[in-house]
């Protein structure tokens, strides 16, 4: 039976593998590719308006092909991520989040905006487990990225409360709410996962690098 003095020294030494880094890696990756072809896809996607039109939107018409596949290579690299980081950390209900959070966000690009029900069913789960991953990962996160991390998915989750007020909208509709057109509003639910996810991945490569005293119990 392992003393809690060998655990520790077990458990710095799996952070200080090159796994870990490969993950953080590759959650860092996922999340900037899928943002900056978030900006590509608004420039290419005629008459797109990011205030009005929903981020889905860019998974139709011009821009479906290079959207979609991006979508679902931000799923990928957060699963495959988790995977690899599963020895990181004893949490078994973070690893469930993020898996759930990565097969949703699958779904998304493989049931674009105009598969429906599926899409308005994979969309939502990806966006609540996202913002619960950020969240239950103030258990394996120390100060001041714990808190960050709780700020971010619960400020996700909140827009996302304030933004069942847009659903069932038509996609050109220009109603507002608290004086936010549809398409800023579900930004504000997804942007700070996608910042997590950034700042998460980071910080495992860091930990990988020589810094396991960033990585709480």
């Amino acid at each position: 039976m392992q003393t809690s003095k060998e655990n520790e020294k077990t458990q710095k030494k799996i952070l200080n593998t090159p796994i870990t880094k490969i993950s953080g890696i590759l959650m860092f990756i996922g999340a900037v590719q899928w943002f900056l072809v978030i900006l590509l896809a608004e420039g290419l996607h005629p008459s797109y308006n990011s205030a009005i039109h929903y981020v889905s939107s860019l998974g139709v018409g011009k821009t479906a092909l290079f959207y979609n596949t991006s979508v679902i290579l931000l799923g990928l690299t957060t699963i495959v991520g988790t995977y690899l980081m599963q020895g990181s950390h004893s949490s078994r209900a973070f690893t469930l989040l993020l898996v759930i959070t990565g097969l949703a966000t699958i779904g998304v690009g493989i049931f674009p905006e105009n598969v429906r029900p599926l899409h308005g069913i994979v969309t939502p789960i990806a966006l609540i487990f996202g913002g619960l991953s950020a969240i239950w990962s103030y258990r394996i996160q120390t100060s001041p990225l714990r808190y960050i991390a709780v700020l971010l998915g619960a400020g996700s989750i909140f827009a996302g409360v304030l933004f069942n007020s847009y659903l069932g909208l038509p996609r050109e509709s220009l109603d507002t709410f608290l004086g936010l057109g549809k398409g800023t509003m579900e930004r504000l639910v997804i942007y700070p996962i996608l910042l997590w996810i950034v700042v998460f991945g980071s910080s495992l490569t860091e930990r990988a690098s020589g810094h396991p005293q960033s990585f709480g119990g």
